[in-house]
This record gives structure tokens, sequence and C-alpha cells, in this order.
């Protein structure tokens, strides 16, 4: 690598840093080498905490972190929030080591009002989410609600009340899925870009966009959202299109889990 190239990506993650801190500056802690990937939108009333490592994307859609008069919202170590994320926490949300946060998630700690009663505000009640947590995409937690260490929500599920350690859950409302539910954390790239680029054979380790013409620019944000999904990680752009292998796509989703993990 020359001088100038060293000096150039030395720049950017500068940069970068520096872009993380402005978007997060009203947060009243931020911990070293977090990222925000895009901007959030950000409104602290009480406080608000963001434990070193924890990456945010907001692209390509805006998540939200809400914190209102007097309320807590802390997010542990390591933590990732995929996009069109919204954290609100009018009281206290309180967020584990590690945790996985799928895209288009929706985390509160408050109904804002009570059934039958619009202008009646329901009592916040704290949402605990313990280390090593796994939310799939578009999954409601409500207030009230306890997730021990190492559960697993599946894509589309409503939680409300405890959910013990090392569970499984989905539907609405979540309910225990059994053990034969952790399977769909095996990495299986091939088996998704089969499913999702609608192929009639399963492709190879070594198969890439020269191989599969379905795997074009159209193919690549199918390819992008589905596993972001699947996986409850976040990949950036360029990464993707360094990946030009199934292979080296596996790669980049198990170094995603290994560092969210």
């Amino acid at each position: 690598m020359s001088l100038a190239s060293s000096s150039s990506q030395l720049l950017l993650k500068q940069l970068g840093r520096a872009k993380s801190a402005y978007f997060l500056r009203a947060a009243n802690q931020v911990g070293a080498g977090v990222v925000a990937d895009g901007r959030p939108f950000i409104a602290n009333d009480g406080t608000m905490t963001f434990g070193e490592g924890t990456f945010l994307s907001s692209s390509p859609v805006q998540s939200h972190f809400v914190v209102g008069k007097g309320g807590l919202l802390e997010v542990g170590a390591g933590v990732s929030v995929s996009y069109g994320a919204a954290v609100s926490a009018e009281r206290e949300v309180r967020i584990g080591r590690g945790t996985r946060i799928g895209p288009f998630v929706v985390i509160m700690d408050s109904d804002f009002h009570r059934v039958g009663d619009r202008d009646a505000h329901a009592e916040p009640q704290p949402v605990c989410i313990g280390d090593g947590v796994v939310i799939e995409s578009r999954v409601t937690i409500l207030r009230g609600s306890t997730l021990g260490d190492g559960v697993r929500v599946r894509s589309g599920s409503v939680v409300s009340g405890n959910v013990p350690a090392q569970t499984v859950v989905g539907g609405v409302p979540a309910r225990p899925l059994g053990d034969d539910a952790l399977s769909g954390e095996r990495v299986d790239v091939p088996a998704l870009l089969q499913k999702v680029l609608g192929l009639a054979q399963r492709p190879g380790l070594h198969d890439g966009p020269d191989q599969i013409p379905e795997w074009d620019s159209l193919g690549a944000l199918k390819i992008l959202l589905a596993l972001e999904r699947t996986y409850a990680i976040t990949i950036r752009e360029d990464q993707l299109k360094s990946a030009q292998s199934a292979a080296r796509l596996t790669e980049v989703v198990e170094a995603a889990l290994a560092r969210n993990g």
C-alpha cells in the first residue's frame, strides 16, 4: 500500500469519526469507536449513552433515538442497530452488549396513550434487553419487556413481557419456537442467493455476478436487504461490491456476526 493511499484511508477514518461525533453530539456519552453510518434522528431530554464500538445505521432509511424528559437510553458496547430503527425511552430502555438489532425494529417503553383514551398517557415501563440478543427485522418490543441474554426474536414479531435467556421466539405475540428455530443462524449464502434471485439451481461458492446474470445492480440490492434481514446485521455497499462470489459474501456475513456477537 502506498503512502498516499494509507494517508487517504487515515483521513477518511478521521472524517468518519468526526462526522459520527457530530451526528451524536446530543448524547451524554459516546464511547470510543462508535460509528454512525448516515445521520440518525436524535432527541434527548434525559440521559443517552452509547457504548464503545457501537454501530448505528441510518442508510438508506434514518433511524430514530428519542429520550423523554428524565428518561434513560443506555446502549451497551458493540451493539449494532440497522437502518429504520426507532428507540423511544420515556422512562428507561437498556440494550446489552453485543446485541444486534435489525432493520425497522421498534423499541419503546411507553404506549404514549391508554387504549380507548388518547388523551390519557399510559405509564411507561422499563425495557431491558440483555447481552448478545438478536432482534431480526420489523420486530416491535413493547413497554415492560425483558429479553434475557442470547435471546433471538424472529422477523415481524411483537414482544410483550419476559423472555428467558437463550430462547428463540416469534409471532404476534411472540412465543417460544423451540430449539429447531436456531438452525436459521447457520450462514448459507448460496441458499439465500437462490431464493432471493429466483435461481433454478443452487449456485456454487465460487459463483458471482459473472456467473449469475441475476446478480446485477438490482439483484445486489435484493441480496443486501435479504442478508441484513436474515442475519440482523448491517453490510456496507462497498463490502457487497468487493464480495464478488458467494464464498466472499459468506466471509463478510460471518465477520459481521463475529463482530456483533
